[in-house]
């Protein structure tokens, strides 16, 4: 079992695809292996077979549908412990995939959630706050995104807050970095 699924959204990713494969390839490259990377597509664009390939991506064709729909599917055929959704805005922390292996390692957290910029303390207190944050990577464990049930497959812009909600709700421990 991998320690770590990726898993980025071909149509939600947009135009930024590219650049985000080669950033997570060149992140990924110094690692144990023990993390994979999915390129969920429903758009059928033929450029994505050898993108993926190129930067070590495992494509995972589907037909349209919903987001929730799309990674409830995707996550059936990963093996991650936990299952990290990456946010479609292309800045990340830097040090992301470390704050993920640590938490991982220690048990620190059911659910992570990464801002898809840096922000300061006013920002962070209102998401805290609000509970809601469509823009940034969300990592759930897996057994917590087995428990609850997966996304809302009817969903689609809103899955990702949608499953943040229901984890407060049900007391996974969440911390915001």
């Amino acid at each position: 079992m991998f320690a770590c699924s990726i898993f980025l959204d071909a149509r939600a990713t947009g135009t930024v695809l590219p650049r985000r494969l080669a950033a997570l390839h060149k992140l990924l490259k110094g690692r144990d292996g023990r993390i994979e990377l999915l390129l969920v597509d429903d758009t059928g664009d033929p450029r994505l077979p050898g993108l993926a390939s190129r930067f070590g991506a495992r494509l995972l064709p589907r037909e349209d549908g919903p987001l929730g729909d799309r990674l409830n599917a995707a996550v059936a055929r990963s093996q991650g412990a936990v299952l990290v959704f990456l946010a479609s805005a292309l800045p990340l922390p830097a040090d992301w995939l470390d704050a993920v292996a640590e938490g991982l390692e220690h048990h620190r957290w059911d659910v992570l959630v990464l801002p898809a910029r840096p922000r300061g303390p006013a920002p962070r207190l209102w998401r805290w706050l609000s509970r809601s944050s469509p823009a940034d990577t969300l990592c759930v464990a897996r057994e917590w995104f087995d428990r609850i049930g997966g996304f809302d497959p009817s969903l689609d812009a809103k899955a990702l807050p949608e499953l943040l909600e229901r984890l407060h709700a049900c007391q996974a421990r969440v911390q915001y970095r």
